[in-house]
């Protein structure tokens, strides 16, 4: 089976996977339009943004049919495909079953979420969850369901987005930990240092923690609150190597892959889990944080070493049980053969 994943690498997760599979022995590449500031591993970088607007759909058209005869396999990303309007999606729909091609969807955010259905699932203020843009909720819905009935099968990287496509499956997000070295945490060095990597500070939350941090500075506890932005992975990777304490997302959770990453590390990371979904995560370490407690999480963590430590050890532990990168490719890989064969299509998640 040849994979192609395109044309979104979100989080890294489209690479990461891709490499899990190739480990299998299995023909994996990474199609993106362009790459962005991250710079994630990819095969293919079309780098459309350099293109001219109005060649864009004939640079789309173009790579389309270069990678339609040499893939059997297509997992699309974001709820975006190859062509302008999902168009391969209807080719594929039509002529897929018969020239030996399948297709998947993975959703893995705001692509999906609809700010309505959100608000059962989020401490994120009404203001706030206006400027997603609630008038474009019906549309979304519409243009999941057409998506959804055109590929051979959707899947959300985690439970939370579930609500917003209840069709998919879930696939857990991947995380290659082997690749990850385990600092830990849990040292008595001065200042304790709190990482806080905000992709969005009004949906993380991160002006509570700009203030909770303060007050607690104002108790006198040595903290020292680092804010990663506009980092490249790695350089990103090398600053939560330096964190005692993450504090990752106070009002949406429940956690993404700076969570994922910060535990395989070895640190403790605080964040909320919504109660709606906390039985989707058995064991998970993470300490459930909103802006009312989050001052107290802070400085029981500060004060207690040992409790740092030990939260950190748990971490790994549970990456290493729940987002092995190489099992979540596997799942994958039985999903995509029984696209092939839909009488025996089952649920890698156990939804």
């Amino acid at each position: 089976m040849r994979i192609l994943h395109a044309p979104k690498n979100i989080a890294g997760q489209a690479s990461m996977i891709s490499r899990a599979q190739r480990r299998r022995g299995l023909t994996s590449d990474v199609l993106v339009f362009d790459q962005n500031r991250y710079n994630f591993d990819c095969d293919i970088n079309i780098r459309l943004s350099k293109y001219p607007g109005l060649l864009r759909p004939l640079v789309k058209l173009y790579y389309f049919l270069r990678v339609v005869r040499n893939y059997d396999l297509f997992h699309f990303h974001y709820g975006t495909s190859l062509l302008p309007k999902n168009l391969d999606l209807y080719f594929f729909a039509v002529f897929g079953r018969y020239v030996g091609k399948r297709t998947i969807m993975e959703y893995w955010g705001s692509d999906v979420i609809q700010s309505d259905l959100a608000k059962q699932f989020t401490l994120i203020p009404e203001v706030t969850l206006r400027a997603i843009s609630p008038s474009l909720d019906a549309k979304k819905r519409k243009r999941i369901g057409r998506i959804n009935s055109l590929v051979d099968q959707s899947i959300v990287g985690d439970y939370s987005l579930l609500p917003f496509s209840p069709g998919s499956l879930v696939v857990r997000q991947a995380l290659n930990h082997k690749s990850i070295p385990y600092v830990g945490a849990g040292t008595n060095e001065r200042p304790i240092k709190v990482v806080h990597a905000p992709t969005n500070r009004d949906i993380k939350g991160t002006s509570h923690i700009l203030s909770a941090i303060e007050v607690l500075k104002a108790e006198g506890l040595p903290l020292e609150l680092i804010l990663v932005e506009n980092r490249t992975h790695d350089d990103a990777m090398k600053i939560y190597e330096t964190a005692e304490i993450v504090v990752d997302d106070v009002l949406q959770g429940p956690y993404g892959i700076f969570a994922m990453e910060c535990m395989a590390i070895g640190k403790p990371v605080l964040g909320r889990i919504d109660p709606q979904l906390a039985h989707y995560y058995p064991g998970l370490p993470i300490v459930s944080t909103t802006p009312d407690n989050l001052e107290a999480n802070l400085r029981s963590l500060a004060v207690d070493s040992e409790k740092r430590r030990k939260l950190g050890e748990q971490g790994r532990e549970y990456v290493e049980n729940n987002h092995d990168a190489d099992i979540i490719a596997g799942q994958l890989v039985e999903l995509y053969e029984s696209t092939f064969h839909p009488s025996s299509i089952h649920d890698p998640g156990g939804n």
